[in-house]
């Protein structure tokens, strides 16, 4: 029988990439709670990068829940390029909820209910019974519950950040709210459940040293190690042409806490900055705005939307200043490095700057922290263009010291080889090229 054929009559779809005439290389099963692909948003962006990598080395099976409804048949066949097969679940939100209702009563915090689907939980399972793997990766403590029970395979837990660390911050900064109040009861579970849920793997990797502290706070005896993230330098080259009288603000406007920001710089800080300096702009640049956030821009004088972009380059490259007023959540944010690897300043809080190992403060980026704080920051980086210079090339070579793929991908090999000292014995695997 071969390798997932019981799921034809299961509304699953996996495809096979198998080359039969090359050598037999080691297995890896991947598991991540979004498809991989296209590459916006931080996680997509590191889960897609290790999959690749693992591809050049391995023949790696991908299993995926579909929760945004991005596995499209063109982005399914741009990872079908290189995975050996792709295994794509959909996401049932309704389903979710009602999990994330029940959980309430449970010792399983709310997060992780939601993303526990049965179907997924069917689909390893019977990849499991198919295949002997040398190596199970699972990318976010998310997808941890489906294979927490297997111990006859290495397994590495991605798990980035801190859930815990990112609701503790988040509680000291929301009102009483039913967000407050999920927060709330998530941080009490997790106190237990994220670091037994860790204890399943041989290794748990973060990506920034705040989350590795927060984790090992809780049960030192955790196996830790930093997996950082990478920027793409070649593609996100140093821009050193004309700019814009522009402020940027960036992310995936759907998420919490990148809607705070921006509603914090619209309301508080943006309007401060104008008056000090009339023509000056604020683009705020992400995917899936609400109706409520895109009326704010719409009324706030000098602000503009530009949603759901195809490419945040030319935004960050024309941008003077890129603004990140973070006050809530954990790891580290990849639009950061994308500005400091581009040439744009950014202007940030101390948990912003907390996840960029090596960054200090007025050598590589502005830390702030009140509304006040940015203001200035900003009026005087819109002022001087060569202390803008100075700083865009500082980050520039923070980022070529630390934040390449290639030095991720080394980290990555030698934490793969800590768990299993034989995974590299096969050759390399040749794939098709990936435009």
């Amino acid at each position: 029988m071969r390798p997932f054929q019981t799921l034809t009559s299961l509304p699953f779809r996996t495809v096979n990439n198998f080359a039969s005439h090359t050598p037999s290389p080691k297995k890896v099963l991947f598991l991540t709670y979004r498809f991989p692909y296209p590459l916006s948003g931080g996680d997509r962006l590191k889960s897609y990068h290790l999959l690749r990598h693992l591809s050049e080395i391995s023949e790696v099976d991908l299993i995926s829940l579909d929760e945004w409804g991005t596995a499209t048949h063109e982005n399914l066949s741009h990872i079908k390029k290189f995975a050996s097969t792709v295994t794509v679940v959909p996401f049932n939100k309704t389903s979710a909820a009602k999990r994330a209702a029940l959980s309430l009563f449970t010792k399983t915090p709310v997060e992780y209910a939601w993303y526990n689907s049965p179907q997924m939980q069917e689909v390893v399972d019977i990849a499991l019974r198919h295949k002997r793997y040398d190596l199970i990766v699972c990318f976010f403590t998310r997808t941890a519950v489906y294979v927490k029970d297997v111990t006859d395979t290495p397994k590495i837990l991605v798990a980035e950040d801190s859930r815990l660390l990112a609701d503790e911050r988040a509680i000291k900064q929301f009102s009483f709210s039913a967000e407050y109040a999920v927060r709330r009861i998530d941080a009490a579970k997790l106190l237990n459940f994220e670091p037994e849920m860790m204890h399943h793997f041989d290794v748990t990797t973060f990506v920034a040293a705040p989350d590795e502290h927060r984790a090992l706070a809780s049960d030192p005896s955790l196996k830790t190690a930093i997996l950082t993230n990478g920027v793409d330098t070649e593609a996100y080259s140093l821009y050193e042409g004309s700019k814009e009288n522009t402020i940027l603000f960036a992310g995936h406007l759907g998420i919490y806490h990148n809607k705070l920001m921006a509603e914090r710089i619209l309301t508080r800080i943006f309007p401060m900055i104008r008056k000090l300096s009339p023509k000056t702009k604020l683009q705020i640049v992400g995917q899936n705005p609400d109706e409520a956030l895109k009326l704010l821009i719409s009324k706030t004088p000098g602000a503009e939307l530009h949603e759901n972009v195809p490419d945040m380059k030319p935004y960050y490259q024309k941008a003077t200043v890129f603004i990140h007023p973070q006050e809530i959540g954990a790891g580290i944010q990849n639009k950061l490095l994308e500005s400091m690897a581009l040439g744009t300043p950014v202007i940030t809080t101390a948990i912003g700057a907390a996840g960029i190992e090596g960054v200090i403060d007025r050598m590589h980026v502005l830390v702030s922290e009140t509304d006040e704080d940015f203001v200035n920051s900003a009026i005087s980086l819109l002022a001087d263009t060569e202390e803008c210079r100075r700083i865009a090339r500082n980050a520039r070579k923070l980022i070529e010291q630390r934040y390449t793929w290639e030095r991720i991908f080394d980290n990555f090999d030698k934490i793969i080889s800590g768990v299993s000292p034989n995974f590299f014995i096969m050759p390399k695997r040749v794939v098709q090229s990936v435009s």
